[in-house]
């Protein structure tokens, strides 16, 4: 890593930030086709913003007392596309619903916990409204999950590495995976537009890096999501894309 994102990652470069978002299907299905590359499978787009609840499948994620986790950082845009975020206690399994209206939740993100040291059950962030999952942290990750993004007003996204892998997890065969990676400029009612398109066959390779052109930047307000698609049951696929948010100049 050179020195140039070291210092951006350390909040030593004005007006720049790095992101990572991590996608991870643990069992996908060959008569699925395409689908996100997410746990709790496709998401479904919010048409406005709404509270989220967040709940936990374990009851020792708990801010009193838990032994998992207590606090969570929710990071994700308003229905402006403007950037906001806020701090929940988390109630076990009980719902604790959030101040903030979110038209697409980024990022939950583990602040306190107590002696395991992370959440020890599924945590959700689910529309009030839309009753549907906007956002997943597995178990003992403490970081969500999903392999989808939206860029926040006045800023663009410039994607520096992606990772896709994939591995057979039970039965015969070597799948080969197809991962697509889309991008919607502007939300909802506007076309995904494909940013690229690659297959792997686990026979040869179980990783592939995709080096995206420096000079694209993806401007704000802008989906991204990624898909795939297996002819081999049990297949577990994941990715990970690393972007650094700047403030354009005009």
């Amino acid at each position: 890593m050179s020195q140039y994102f070291i210092d951006i990652s350390r909040g030593k470069v004005g007006g720049q930030s790095t992101i990572l978002v991590r996608g991870h299907n643990p069992s996908q299905t060959a008569a699925s086709g395409f689908v996100d590359v997410a746990e709790q499978g496709d998401l479904v787009y919010l048409g406005g913003a709404e509270q989220m609840n967040l709940a936990s499948t374990s009851a020792n994620d708990d801010a009193a007392s838990g032994t998992g986790l207590r606090s969570v950082l929710v990071m994700g845009v308003d229905a402006t596309g403007a950037a906001i975020q806020e701090s929940v206690n988390l109630d076990g399994l009980a719902d604790v619903l959030t101040v903030n209206s979110y038209l697409r939740v980024n990022f939950l993100v583990g602040l306190t916990a107590g002696s395991t040291g992370w959440n020890e059950g599924t945590v959700t962030a689910t529309a009030a409204t839309a009753a549907t999952v906007q956002s997943q942290m597995d178990a003992t990750e403490s970081l969500s999950q999903g392999s989808h993004y939206t860029v926040p007003l006045g800023r663009a996204l410039s994607i520096t590495r992606v990772e896709l892998n994939a591995a057979k997890l039970s039965g015969g065969g070597l799948p080969v995976i197809e991962f697509k990676a889309y991008a919607r400029p502007g939300g909802a009612g506007a076309a995904w537009l494909q940013l690229f398109d690659k297959k792997m066959d686990t026979a040869v390779t179980d990783d592939l890096v995709v080096v995206p052109s420096p000079s694209a930047l993806i401007k704000a307000r802008t989906d991204i999501r990624f898909r795939a698609d297996t002819d081999q049951n049990d297949t577990e696929v994941r990715t990970r894309l690393y972007g650094i948010l700047v403030t354009p100049s005009n």
